[in-house]
């Protein structure tokens, strides 16, 4: 008996120091962020982040959480969430001193490479973006906008050759969670290889590409908030299962298209597009890194405008008194407006319909990830002293929310909000509202310009021809944000309007 006590005695010591290490890191780690509120237990594991990452929700829990405990607010072991305008403005800052976290690195296409939306050291991000941004202005495609037109019309005459209910009693139903992104996937491939991938044609996803875009999302958030399980998933012994450029549907198909047509552009039998991508390839990045950043580029450009679009077909579908405004403006500039589709200079002389524009970003907009930032030295934020390394991340939909910002209607979709301000205020609130693209920060996204071309566009098209309404209005869909937002079941019926047959 002695004796098999003297051989366990080790071990349960061994096992008993073990756990009190345990205890002491993970107690060690909670101290340092303890004067900062937050829910119970979020101190103490990511669990927290974790469960409200899989629901969906969480950018409009954090936001929660900074309405109840405050614009700085405890999120994790080393995460803090700010919803305070001011200070995220003042964080972002070029001469900040702050870099991306290493959370970004979950959303790698190469776990051995990043692009402009991963890379975490500012001056490998300023190098990307030097040498990108030519090709996002489009200044060797002077013909881009024509390129936008053409796809407007495509998808007009979608809409009326497959979604259109000829009268108020038939109700033919266009799911507006999956069509737009025809739209927008055609007009982002067209500009970045010179010719669209034609899924207004087909009517449908081809090859599984979008909805494979839509279903890593979760995926790839779980790897940020988890590097544990990343390092998993993209070692040399998971490669076997990932994606590969030869399969014929998904990502790995996206991902083997844009090496052929990246292919095409290097080589002894090399071809010159007038296209982003050879903007990207006459620039100084490499064959590997102009592959990796024309995934970003399709990625980043279509799904952010397609539910830019949507979600403003929504709220005013759901606010007459909006929707009654912006088709006036519109009725009344027609006769001016360059045919068949409006100019993009025209589209922005509208006021009432880039309030809505704007307006709609504010409220829901399309890329809410948590986004965290990371000092190397200690900061103050919102008054709390904040430890260098800690993730500081922000609660996007508590800032675009900011009733001192935004008024006390800053919850409701009111475009009326962007007209007849003073000067300063305005100045204020689009400050505030152009975080939604990053604007006036380091990190600010370079697809801005073309995604307000085709919103200006796009919008004055559909409300000159059409009345839209919600199938469903007490369910009008189905939504979860694993970073960019999804959106399922939208549907939406489209009338022809009255005189424009």
């Amino acid at each position: 008996m002695a004796t098999a006590i003297s051989q366990i005695s080790p071990l349960l010591l061994g096992l008993g120091a073990f756990v009190l290490y345990l205890f002491a890191s993970r107690f060690r780690t909670w101290t340092r962020l303890r004067h900062i509120p937050g829910p119970r237990g979020a101190g103490w594991s990511r669990f927290w982040l974790i469960r409200h990452q899989l629901r969906g929700t969480l950018p409009n829990d954090v936001a929660d959480v900074c309405e109840k405990y405050g614009p700085l607010a405890r999120v994790g072991p080393n995460w803090v969430v700010c919803s305070d305008p001011s200070e995220i403005r003042r964080t972002w800052g070029v001469r900040s001193g702050f870099r991306r976290a290493d959370w970004y690195k979950g959303y790698r296409f190469d776990p051995n490479s990043d692009s402009i939306l991963t890379a975490v050291d500012n001056e490998h991000h300023h190098r990307l973006k030097t040498n990108l941004l030519p090709g996002y202005l489009g200044r060797n495609q002077p013909g881009q906008e024509k390129i936008v037109d053409t796809h407007i019309a495509n998808f007009i005459a979608l809409i009326d050759r497959s979604y259109l209910s000829l009268s108020q009693q038939q109700v033919k139903k266009m799911d507006m969670g999956r069509v737009f992104q025809f739209l927008t996937q055609d007009i982002t491939s067209a500009v970045e290889f010179g010719e669209a991938f034609g899924y207004l044609e087909a009517n449908c996803d081809r090859d599984g590409v979008i909805a494979a875009l839509e279903g890593m999302q979760g995926p790839c958030a779980l790897f940020s908030y988890l590097p544990e399980l990343l390092a998993v998933v993209t070692s040399r012994w998971a490669k076997p299962l990932m994606p590969k450029p030869t399969d014929t549907t998904g990502i790995g198909r996206l991902v083997g298209m844009v090496q052929e047509m990246v292919g095409t552009r290097y080589g002894e039998k090399k071809t010159k597009g007038v296209d982003a991508l050879q903007q990207f390839v006459d620039s100084d990045l490499t064959q590997k890194e102009v592959e990796a950043e024309a995934l970003v580029h399709l990625l980043g450009g279509a799904d952010t405008t397609a539910t830019a679009l949507r979600n403003t077909i929504f709220y005013l579908s759901t606010t007459p008194a909006a929707y009654r405004r912006l088709q006036s403006e519109i009725d009344a500039f027609l006769p001016n407006a360059a045919r068949p589709i409006i100019a993009d200079a025209q589209a922005k002389t509208l006021p009432y319909l880039q309030a809505c524009i704007k307006e709609s970003l504010r409220l829901w907009p399309p890329i809410a990830g948590l986004a965290p930032k990371v000092s190397a030295r200690d900061e103050v934020i919102c008054g709390f002293d904040v430890p260098a390394g800690t993730y500081v991340a922000w609660a996007i939909f508590g800032v675009m929310r900011d009733k001192g910002v935004f008024g006390d209607d800053a919850d409701v979709f009111e475009p009326g909000r962007w007209l007849g301000r003073e000067e300063k205020k305005l100045r204020e609130m689009e400050s505030v509202q152009g975080l939604v693209f990053n604007g006036g920060t380091r990190w600010e996204c370079l697809g801005r310009r073309l995604a307000y071309t085709e919103l200006g566009k796009v919008l004055f098209e559909l409300f000159a021809r059409y009345d839209f309404s919600m199938v469903n209005p007490v369910e009008p869909f189905h939504w979860n944000i694993p970073g960019m937002t999804v959106q399922e079941k939208m549907d939406v019926r489209i009338v022809k309007r009255a005189g424009m047959d």
